[in-house]
């Protein structure tokens, strides 16, 4: 058994939050590198219609857009376990699952993007926040 307090269930949530950033600032280095290598135009940011980003610009842009969609389902998963007291041993490890699963993610997107391999841990990762969810709210029943 892990021995568990309330705040525990925040470091998954950092850890996320880390790995988030880590993409955000890995696309504005790129961004900055394209701008500067003369790959994309600094015009095309102004509206994102003027031209055309590289395929793997694109593609960075398009994974830092998934941390924006299913992962604040998972912050909010956090802060509901917390302030209903519902951290638990079983919440925390669903929460540390959901990362690992979007750590796979981003691994997995950002080198060899195989469809399956990310829709599996896409897939597995919602399972996880699933997870953290119902153990929250079953035990507040």
């Amino acid at each position: 058994m892990i021995l568990t307090t309330s705040t525990s269930i925040f470091y998954p949530a950092f850890a996320m939050f880390v790995l988030t950033m880590l993409c955000l600032l890995s696309l504005g280095i790129a961004r900055l590198i394209s701008v500067r290598t003369g790959k994309v135009k600094i015009s095309f940011y102004r509206t994102y219609n003027k031209g055309e980003e590289p395929e793997y610009l694109h593609l960075l842009s398009r994974h830092v857009r998934n941390h924006f969609e299913i992962p604040p389902l998972f912050y909010i998963g956090v802060l509901f376990a917390y302030v209903t007291h519902s951290v638990s041993d079983t919440a925390i490890a669903f929460a540390w699952a959901f990362v690992i699963t979007r750590l796979i993610h981003s691994a997995i997107h950002l080198t060899i993007n195989n469809v399956t391999y990310r829709f599996l841990a896409f897939g597995l990762g919602l399972i996880c926040l699933t997870g953290l969810w119902v153990t929250s709210f079953l035990t507040l029943l």
